[in-house]
């Protein structure tokens, strides 16, 4: 049996409210991604790069579902994000994919031990596809 994803209803002000907090997450991740390239292994700024671009992407995600279907997901697991960034039209599967790429390693970024600097370029690289992409769906 499939549970009905929890939405909830997004204004104007709360899509640009996600939309500014997905580009500052994202301001965050290429900072510290800067910082961990330059010390190259396993670091704490390559997980907080990482860490902040799953942010960012999920924030991104939220504005985008916002500002075309006025809702957000608003479930824990976040597989209903993904399924409800998916119906956007146009762009929603490769969006809903890239959100998807982000979330598959969310528990291990976000608590897990210290990732590389390359595992944080993937992660801020599809998150900063997402946050770019809020200039195509934004009014």
């Amino acid at each position: 049996m499939t549970s009905t994803p929890r939405l909830t209803p997004m204004s104007a002000t709360d899509v640009r409210q996600r939309a500014a907090t997905a580009r500052e997450h994202l301001q965050v991740a290429w900072e510290r991604l800067e910082l961990a390239i330059a010390n190259p292994g396993p670091s704490e700024l390559a997980q907080v790069a990482a860490s902040n671009a799953v942010l960012a992407g999920i924030a991104a995600a939220d504005a985008i579902c916002g500002a075309k279907l006025h809702v957000r997901a608003n479930d824990q697991d976040h597989r209903a994000a993904v399924g409800l960034t998916a119906t956007i039209d146009p762009g929603g599967k490769e969006l809903s994919q890239r959100l998807l790429r982000l979330l598959r390693n969310k528990t291990t970024l976000q608590y897990g031990g210290f990732c590389t600097p390359a595992t944080a370029q993937q992660t801020v690289t599809q998150a900063a596809a997402l946050v770019d992409a809020l200039d195509t769906y934004l009014p």
